[in-house]
């Protein structure tokens, strides 16, 4: 994207699904499997970046390489690929704004800004003085 904005690219692979997550510029990028972070680094602008993973299948762990790679085109997308068992996958760029989004339910919030503070005030209450 050439609006600096961060990008995701995902694909779901043996049951499992898998997501990379490229911070605005390219700075920080990580790889999710089934939703929690596996790998993460810090990379320069336009360096081509390789997290590792693995995918548990049947009690045995199968690694996976995913590389981030360049645009091809100046402003056009860079390219990411699975790479498992000899074989490689072009994982496709989804949207990250809710305008680009497809409809689906979002993720609720575990508490809210109000939960949270009535929780701390709570806590400070019940603290003995010390």
């Amino acid at each position: 994207m050439s609006t600096g904005a961060d990008q995701r690219f995902h694909l779901d692979q043996d049951g499992h699904s898998i997501t990379v997550v490229r911070a605005s510029g390219g700075r920080r990028t990580e790889l999710l499997v089934d939703g929690r972070v596996v790998a993460a680094t810090r990379t320069r602008r336009h360096a081509p970046t390789e997290l590792g993973g693995e995918l548990a299948e049947g009690g045995v762990l199968r690694p996976f390489t995913v590389r981030v790679g360049r645009a091809d085109i100046p402003g056009g997308e860079p390219l990411c690929t699975l790479e498992t068992g000899g074989q490689a996958y072009l994982m496709p760029v989804l949207p990250l704004t809710r305008a680009e989004q497809w409809p689906a339910e979002p993720t609720p919030s575990p508490r809210t800004p109000a939960e949270m503070w009535a929780r701390w005030r709570e806590h400070r209450r019940r603290r003995p003085p010390g």
